[in-house]
């Protein structure tokens, strides 16, 4: 397991929620123990979400805000005093929902901010550190799990990569149809993303697969393949990377469903 793996596993366990009997969160956690600088990062991260936490219990919703927020649009027009009562703890309702928002989306999971073209959205995303939703070694599982939570994936995806160790998976609300993260082991993680075509009309690639150097040891890789964009990203070379595309051809007879 490497550090970008361990990130993806202990990101999910920032808030004390720490697991039982999982032996792979156990293998990320003792890497966090004997490198100085992913254990700064994983106690960041549980610092930043806690803090967020205690603010939010802090709140303290006056007694009337139930009652105001039951008002009826008729009770709001027979007794006008009560609702500029009302609106006022409408509003501080409001930003308390919207306090709790921020939480769950930038504090504990911020995944569906990353805004921009979907290759270099996919880019940034990778490079901090995804959080995915679902853990499985098996490539296959992972297929199935995104199948049974409503992906519409492609007849075929490159089988060498299918033939990695799976790290795990997640859906991100990046568009309309949403878009399939899968994430493979192969010293370092690969990050495969899955989007629709319809949903991306300025996505620049075709069924040839093209490659990018990104800063740090970064590449990227895009194409398409009928009605399906790919993105795949990972800390590699390209001569690395090309090597899990080969055998591959986007356009091609599928070989997996």
């Amino acid at each position: 397991m490497d550090k970008q793996e361990a990130k993806l596993i202990l990101s999910s366990y920032t808030l004390d929620n720490e697991p039982t009997g999982d032996e792979r969160f156990t293998q990320a956690k003792a890497l966090a123990e004997n490198d100085e600088e992913l254990k700064a990062w994983w106690s960041s991260q549980k610092q930043s979400d806690a803090s967020v936490r205690k603010s939010l219990h802090s709140f303290d919703v006056p007694p009337d805000l139930r009652s105001a927020l039951k008002m009826s649009m008729a009770d709001q027009q027979r007794k006008r005093l009560r609702f500029v009562r009302a609106r006022k703890w409408l509003s501080i309702a409001a930003l308390f929902v919207f306090g709790s928002f921020l939480f769950f989306e930038y504090g504990i999971d911020r995944s569906d901010d990353y805004i921009g073209p979907l290759a270099q959205r996919a880019f940034e995303y990778s490079y901090d550190g995804p959080r995915l939703s679902y853990f499985n070694r098996d490539t296959s599982s992972l297929q199935t799990w995104l199948t049974n939570n409503g992906f519409d994936l492609p007849d075929q995806l490159p089988p060498k990569l299918l033939e990695l160790e799976g790290v795990g998976c997640r859906p991100l609300k990046w568009s309309e149809e949403r878009v399939a993260l899968m994430c493979f082991n192969a010293d370092t993680v690969y990050h495969l993303f899955i989007g629709k075509d319809k949903d991306f009309p300025s996505f620049e690639a075709s069924e040839e697969i093209g490659y990018a150097q990104k800063e740090n040891g970064w590449t990227v890789s895009k194409w398409k393949d009928q009605d399906y964009l790919f993105v795949l990203t990972a800390k590699a070379s390209q001569s690395e990377m090309s090597q899990f595309l080969a055998s591959y051809t986007p356009g091609g007879s599928p070989t997996f469903h």
